[in-house]
């Protein structure tokens, strides 16, 4: 790597750094799913979109609020600002002119080697490109399955990029709110939805539906029986009046409106 790019690369990391404080990714807390794939581009350049911590700019939560499951402490691990893909979308990197005659690639490596920018130079078959970046690369869809990837900077000499945040955080989603492939997502009463920590997309019913795919209606949600009756949801099935009501001697009729009392 010349002396000149060096000189810009320390200069781009000065200001990002300067700034880190200041730049927080947009973050979606609740993601609802996309019913076609969208197509994704990520700019591999260090003057945009590098957050700095890990919770507080990257994901735009405060460290202690998350509760004792991720911890209550933030750290920092520059990078760009970590991204969130349904299963079946595409995404291209677009790297910076600057670097583009300077041997750079990406690789796929764990989570470890992600926060410590340490990839393994002998693990060739993670390479993400067939040759290095210049101009706009797609990542093939095997790099892309459910689950969290991890890309990182690799390059042939010079400071390195990704300790500079020239790495990416990817989380791929698949979806779980449809009873067969063809069928209505969460039968028409709810939505597919996922929470960022979310592992997959599930249903949302609204009321009065439930299970898994909003497949279950609950007769006796808004309460139909009067008079102190206890409303029990029959068992043959999904029918809105498929419930009868339990009651006090005196009362009878579908929602306990009629007095059973005999006057002389």
């Amino acid at each position: 790597m010349s002396i000149k790019l060096m000189i810009f690369v320390l200069w781009e990391f000065l200001k990002v750094h300067d700034t880190s404080g200041q730049m927080r990714c947009k973050q979606q807390m609740i993601l609802e799913w996309n019913l076609y794939p969208k197509t994704v581009t990520v700019k591999w350049i260090l003057t945009e979109n590098i957050c700095t911590y890990f919770y507080r700019d990257c994901w735009w939560i405060e460290a202690k609020s998350k509760g004792s499951t991720l911890g209550n402490e933030d750290f920092r691990v520059p990078q760009i600002c970590p991204l969130q893909l349904q299963l079946g979308d595409s995404l291209f990197i677009s790297s910076e002119p600057s670097f583009q005659s300077h041997g750079i690639n990406l690789m796929n490596v764990s989570k470890e080697d992600f926060n410590n920018c340490s990839p393994n130079s002998n693990a060739h078959s993670q390479i993400i490109f067939g040759c290095n970046l210049r101009g706009i690369h797609q990542v093939n869809s095997q790099w892309l399955g459910v689950g969290s990837h991890y890309f990182v900077t690799v390059q042939s000499g010079g400071p390195s990029l990704c300790n500079f945040g020239l790495r990416l955080n990817i989380t791929v989603k698949a979806q779980s709110c449809q009873e067969s492939p063809n069928g209505l997502f969460c039968s028409g009463h709810g939505r597919c939805l996922s929470w960022l920590w979310d592992e997959d997309y599930a249903c949302h019913c609204l009321s009065p539906y439930s299970g898994k795919f909003c497949q279950e209606f609950d007769p006796c949600f808004h309460k139909p029986c009067h008079n102190h009756g206890v409303c029990m949801k029959k068992k043959e099935g999904f029918k809105k009046d498929s419930y009868e009501c339990s009651c006090l001697h005196q009362f009878a009729g579908k929602k306990l409106f009629r007095n059973n009392w005999t006057v002389s």
